[in-house]
């Protein structure tokens, strides 16, 4: 049994449970508890708001921990070069190969019901076309720029050697740079689950709508564990590490 699940539930915040948890995920996943964006509430504080009984939760937390089939890396522990290897082929190879799909699908979209619901689908995509080019941009940030800088910090720190100095001075100052680029990555979300209806988008939506919805919601998804992993985990261990070296 993990010890985080033996915990009062007033003492961590969602946040604090998804890093020290990986297996807590999909539970708070299942009751819409946000353990991304919007996590510094405490379990019980979200299973109040949210109306579900928090029994049902820790009953259901301690389960999903008990079922777990094989071991998870421990992302806390693991070292930050494989932490970022998962992030780029589980999380942006996702996105390189959904963002293109979706904009097409939407362009599709468009063609099909843009003079029907031009209030809905025109708006949409200029939303989904900008959050899909400022997205791109940000991976490629990350994969060009910041990642290899903090493998160069790791492999310095692994070998016992000065770790590298940079002419903008701490790495928090990228790392802040992205932070402020998921926070506009999730307004933009917001602004397209606002467009839709919550995903339910016109009364007589057609096949294409709710394809597009799917796709959505799947990447909504993707994203909250995808910037999880570099907000709570990867980004604060980074800091840690450079600090030690001061």
């Amino acid at each position: 049994m993990d010890s985080t699940l033996m915990i009062d539930p007033g003492s961590k915040t969602i946040k604090q449970i998804a890093v020290e948890c990986p297996a807590a995920i999909p539970v708070l996943e299942k009751h819409h508890f946000d353990f991304c964006w919007t996590g510094d509430k405490t379990l019980d504080v979200v299973a109040a708001e949210m109306g579900v009984p928090l029994e049902i939760v820790l009953s259901e937390l301690r389960l999903a921990v008990a079922e777990r089939e094989t071991e998870q890396p421990n992302w806390n522990v693991t070292g930050l070069d494989a932490l970022m290897r998962h992030i780029v082929v589980r999380h942006h190879a996702y996105l390189r190969n959904e963002l293109p799909l979706m904009e097409r699908l939407i362009a599709r979209l468009r063609e099909a019901r843009g003079r029907t619901d031009a209030a809905t689908v025109a708006p949409l995509e200029k939303v989904f076309r900008f959050f899909k080019r400022e997205l791109e941009n940000h991976l490629r940030k990350e994969e060009e720029v910041l990642f290899p800088m903090i493998a160069r910090l790791e492999a310095a720190s692994v070998a016992g050697v000065r770790l590298p100095r940079y002419s903008f001075g701490p790495i928090a100052n990228p790392i802040g740079v992205m932070e402020e680029e998921h926070d506009a990555e999730r307004r933009e979300l917001d602004k397209m689950l606002g467009l839709t209806g919550n995903y339910s988008g016109p009364a007589d939506a057609c096949n294409m709508y709710r394809k597009f919805f799917d796709r959505l919601k799947t990447l909504e998804a993707d994203m909250r564990r995808h910037v999880h992993l570099e907000n709570h985990i990867l980004f604060p261990r980074v800091e840690v590490l450079e600090n030690a070296s001061c």
